[in-house]
């Protein structure tokens, strides 16, 4: 039997690291922080010396969850910046595809959560970059959409009412059970309908 080649390692270490995720996102929606590498390896159904491998401890695991789901957020919300039909419009589009990464990948339901939990759940500040290229790559090109289509009031704060609506409804539909029941569209549409100006 020949040795592998590199290819072929790369192939099993990205399988192996995205199983872990997976896991270590449905382990962190059961038990939160309180998580341990143990319970990951229980549920990706691997060897916990095989977990420790990649990951020396939890908070490394986390970190590496909490930037991949970024990357996943960004790419999953990148048709609304090229939408048409101006500001509100686009936040319409935008919130849409946030909600709907959010109930099919739970990576970024965590991230969305632990962002508007500024991260109180995790030791030091090992989190601050993180949290610095979520707000320039996610929350403020959303607070310029809002901007953008509101006439007054304010962006940011209508922005984190937004993003605390669409955090809350993904947490009931995960939570409970729900995935496939969510309507984002109603969802979107009746959390716009309060943000829309109103027609005089």
């Amino acid at each position: 039997m020949s040795p592998r080649t590199k290819e072929q390692n790369d192939a099993i270490r990205e399988m192996r690291m995205s199983q872990i995720m997976q896991a270590a996102a449905e382990v962190y929606l059961e038990k939160g922080i309180q998580l341990e590498i143990r319970d990951v390896a229980v549920k990706a159904e691997l060897g916990y010396g095989t977990v420790y491998h990649y990951y020396k401890n939890k908070h490394m695991l986390l970190e590496d969850l909490l930037w991949d789901a970024l990357n996943q957020a960004e790419t999953a919300v990148q048709p609304a910046w090229t939408g048409e039909g101006g500001g509100l419009l686009q936040a319409e589009t935008f919130s849409r595809l946030l909600l709907r990464k959010c109930v099919q990948d739970p990576a970024v339901f965590i991230l969305l959560k632990t962002v508007a939990d500024n991260f109180h759940h995790f030791p030091g500040n090992r989190f601050a970059k993180l949290f610095g290229v979520f707000q320039e790559r996610i929350y403020l090109p959303f607070v310029k959409l809002i901007r953008e289509g509101l006439r007054s009031g304010s962006a940011e704060k209508t922005a984190n009412l937004i993003f605390g609506s669409l955090v809350g409804c993904a947490a009931l539909n995960i939570h409970h059970h729900m995935r496939n029941e969510i309507d984002e569209d109603e969802i979107v549409d009746l959390i716009f309908s309060g943000v829309r100006p109103k027609e005089k």
